[in-house]
């Protein structure tokens, strides 16, 4: 059933196995995830996201935050819990997809703040941008690449730098930790949440999503970041689980008509004898650029 496997929401993503090298990856993605913002105007499930958002730490603001457009939330974790977005902040959202957490960021920074959202997907960014227009928000949204942001975002411009599942699917992930390193002014910091694996390597011999190839095995995170230069390094996976049961009821109310990515399928159906927790870890990790 629909939400009973954690593959609903966390890692089944289905990128054709031939498909290896970084610059197909990403084509694959975009057009995986332009899918998504074709559909994303029409009605979704309320009750499911809140059910997801609070699960994953969201609070009864930041529903509120999300308002009208919550049924698009999209994410492995909750960014805002490490980010402690204050007034009058600029935000980067990398990743911003259909731009919930950007919406939610938007009233924790107030209108004296700016909240900026990047995406590899056109669809969806068109998408974001349109709504936060009409909802009056001091969003902006373009698309671009997590691994170079260079023509969109200056060097030491960004207060905070928050992501949700957008590093999963990141091909390589020390480029991206390195641009948000880049991006972020001197005592800046991030609060990054993603999918990884619980050790270095997956099972040989198993048919795996390869988007599980690409996660990065959590002990290497803090590592990584501290090899490009990042202080008060923290991986929290105390929220780490990769199930999520919901009631009938709750999943009964989704619209058949919307798109969406993280699907189950077929092909990995010999999965489900998988212990998913053993294997992978939702984490969120947050670093300060130094002074």
């Amino acid at each position: 059933e629909e939400g009973a496997n954690p593959a609903d929401y966390i890692y089944f993503y289905e990128i054709p196995e031939e498909i290896s090298d970084e610059w197909s990856v990403k084509e694959e993605t975009k057009k995986a995830y332009d899918k998504v913002g074709d559909t994303a105007s029409l009605p979704g499930n309320v009750l499911k996201a809140a059910w997801i958002m609070f699960h994953l730490g969201y609070r009864e603001e930041d529903f509120k935050a999300a308002g009208p457009d919550v049924y698009n939330f999209q994410g492995v974790g909750n960014p805002h819990l490490h980010a402690n977005i204050q007034k009058g902040e600029t935000v980067l959202d990398v990743g911003s997809g259909l731009g919930i957490d950007s919406m939610i960021a938007c009233h924790a920074t107030g209108p004296e703040g700016l909240v900026i959202g990047i995406d590899i997907s056109e669809r969806e960014t068109k998408h974001a941008l349109k709504r936060a227009r009409e909802r009056g928000l001091n969003a902006h949204f373009m698309v671009g690449d997590m691994e170079n942001m260079a023509d969109k975002i200056p060097d030491n411009s960004i207060d905070v730098v928050i992501s949700n599942g957008a590093f999963c699917l990141a091909p390589n992930k020390e480029k991206a930790f390195r641009e948000l390193f880049r991006v972020l002014k001197p005592g800046g910091r991030i609060s990054v949440c993603t999918t990884t694996t619980q050790q270095g390597n997956l099972e040989p011999g198993v048919s795996w999503p390869l988007c599980m190839k690409m996660f990065i095995a959590k002990d290497e995170l803090a590592p990584l970041c501290k090899k490009i230069g990042f202080e008060n390094i923290l991986v929290d996976d105390s929220n780490s689980t990769m199930s999520l049961e919901m009631p009938e009821e709750v999943l009964e109310q989704s619209n058949p008509g919307r798109s969406k990515v993280h699907v189950g399928g077929k092909d990995f159906e010999h999965l489900e004898d998988y212990d998913m927790d053993k294997i992978c870890a939702r984490v969120c990790i947050s670093a300060c650029k130094p002074c």
